[in-house]
């Protein structure tokens, strides 16, 4: 059965799943790292600023002086808090859907045999963009990325990559 093509051993599963938890770990870690980083950035620039206003109003700078940095300060303050905002609007859940679509592979077929037409069909036209059919058989075309988790299990290719010595064990 097509659905049953694209179902990831339970072992694998689990694999892949802690490897997710893992890296959304590490993707937090690294999110929170920019962050601090950024509104370091940020301090910096507002006391440059008020240094720098505070010399202007005694005297110690020209005018020009102050306008031009004043300008380049800005546009830097700007920049930086884009990028705080960017990073704080960035999905962080994309590990999670990668999740939720290793676990849908591994159940689709049970979940297609439990489902009325209705609903098959929707799974079906998640799961695949088109179809080929002959006298005998269906070829399936899965949707992305279905294609990569049924290439992995037609090629059996969830076991850990071995050395590269192909030699056979004594």
């Amino acid at each position: 059965m097509i659905l049953r093509d694209i179902q990831i051993p339970d072992a694998v599963l689990s694999q892949l799943q802690e490897s997710l938890l893992s890296d959304k770990g590490r993707e937090e870690d690294i999110r929170a790292q920019q962050g601090r980083y950024l509104e370091q950035r940020l301090a910096q620039v507002h006391r440059r600023m008020d240094q720098a206003y505070q010399d202007k109003l005694d005297c110690k700078i020209s005018e020009e002086f102050w306008a031009r940095k004043s300008s380049e300060w800005q546009a830097e303050e700007h920049q930086v808090f884009s990028s705080i905002q960017s990073l704080r609007a960035a999905r962080p859940e994309r590990l999670l859907d990668a999740a939720r679509i290793l676990e849908l592979a591994n159940k689709a077929y049970f979940l297609y045999v439990k489902q009325p037409p209705a609903e098959k069909a929707k799974l079906l036209k998640m799961v695949l963009s088109n179809c080929a059919i002959d006298a005998v058989s269906i070829y399936p075309t899965y949707r992305k990325p279905f294609n990569l988790i049924f290439q992995m299990a037609k090629n059996e290719e969830w076991r850990a990559r071995g050395d590269s010595n192909s030699r056979p064990s004594a």
